[in-house]
């Protein structure tokens, strides 16, 4: 498997404060699967590399 690289992910929790993080993850859905568990009250709006 390839290294994992940084994404960031932004996310929204339901009082609209929006943050972004930044995670390793070897795809885009694990980067979201991390984001989420980190911070389980927001919802993911999108994730990219940087």
């Amino acid at each position: 498997m390839p290294n994992p690289q940084n994404y960031y992910v932004e996310m929204r929790n339901n009082s609209g404060t929006t943050i972004g993080v930044h995670v390793y993850a070897h795809s885009e859905y694990a980067a979201c699967q991390l984001a989420l568990q980190r911070h389980p009250d927001y919802r993911v709006l999108f994730a990219r590399l940087t």
